[in-house]
C-alpha cells in the first residue's frame, strides 16, 4: 500500500472517529516520511482525541521544529496548554467531534466543494473540523476561516439560494470536511430558520455534494 493510500485511509478513519486506526496509519506514513507535516498534525489530533495529551504535545512541538510558522500546530499547541484533557465543543476555540459536526440532517445540511480557492499556503493552514463562516457578496457566498482569511466561494447556483435565505434571516455555520492544496469541501449546517422560511428547507434532499 502506498503513502497516498495510507493518507486517504487516515483521513477517513479520523472522520468516523476511529482514532486508534488513524494514529496507526499516520505512524506508517511517518516511518516512510518522518518529516511529513500533515501526517504529524493528523497524528497529534488523534492523540489529542484519545486524551493522550503529552503525546499530542510532543508531536506538535516536532511539527514546529520542522515548520516554525505552521498554523495548525501553533493553534493546537495553544489549546493543549489550556486543558489537561480533550475539551468539549466551543466554537472557534477547541476541537470538534466529527460525529457531532458532520451529522447529516435532511434539508438542513449540505457538503459543498468550494470554487475559486485561496492559495495552497492558506489552504494548508486549515484542518478537518475547523469552523468557517459564510459571507454574502453580490453574486457569491464567500467562505472565510476564524481569522477571516478567504478560503473560496460556494458555487454560483447554490450561492444565489443561500443569499436569499441569509438575507431573509436564516443563519448557517460551516466546517472544513476535507482539504488539500487543490480541493476544499465544507459541511454547511442551517443553525436557525427565519419565520419567512419556516417551512422551506435550505437544502432539498438529493445529491450529498454540490460541484461545478
Amino acid at each position: 500500500m502506498t503513502t497516498a493510500n495510507w493518507e486517504e485511509q487516515a483521513i477517513k478513519a479520523a472522520l468516523i472517529r476511529n482514532w486508534t486506526k488513524a494514529a496507526d496509519l499516520n505512524k506508517k506514513i511517518l516511518k516512510e516520511k518522518p518529516q511529513n507535516v500533515p501526517a504529524l498534525n493528523r497524528l497529534g489530533k488523534a492523540f489529542w482525541e484519545m486524551d493522550k495529551v503529552q503525546e499530542a504535545n510532543k508531536i506538535y512541538k516536532k511539527v514546529l521544529k520542522i515548520d516554525p510558522i505552521n498554523t495548525i500546530a501553533n493553534k493546537n499547541l495553544k489549546r493543549l496548554t489550556k486543558v489537561k484533557k480533550k475539551p468539549k465543543n466551543n466554537l472557534g476555540e477547541q476541537f470538534f467531534s466529527s460525529e457531532e459536526v458532520f451529522l447529516e440532517e435532511p434539508g438542513r445540511t449540505k457538503l459543498v466543494r468550494l470554487t475559486r480557492l485561496a492559495s495552497p499556503s492558506v489552504l494548508a493552514q486549515q484542518d478537518n473540523g475547523d469552523p468557517v463562516s459564510l459571507i454574502v457578496k453580490k453574486r457569491f457566498v464567500n467562505v472565510v476561516d476564524v481569522s477571516q482569511n478567504y478560503l473560496g466561494v460556494i458555487p454560483e447556483d447554490l450561492s444565489q439560494k443561500l443569499i436569499r435565505f441569509i438575507n431573509g434571516g436564516n443563519q448557517y455555520q460551516g466546517f472544513v470536511k476535507s482539504v488539500d492544496r487543490q480541493k476544499l469541501e465544507v459541511f454547511i449546517k442551517e443553525i436557525s430558520r427565519s419565520k419567512k422560511f419556516s417551512t422551506t428547507p435550505s437544502f432539498p434532499q438529493g445529491k450529498a455534494s454540490f460541484d461545478q
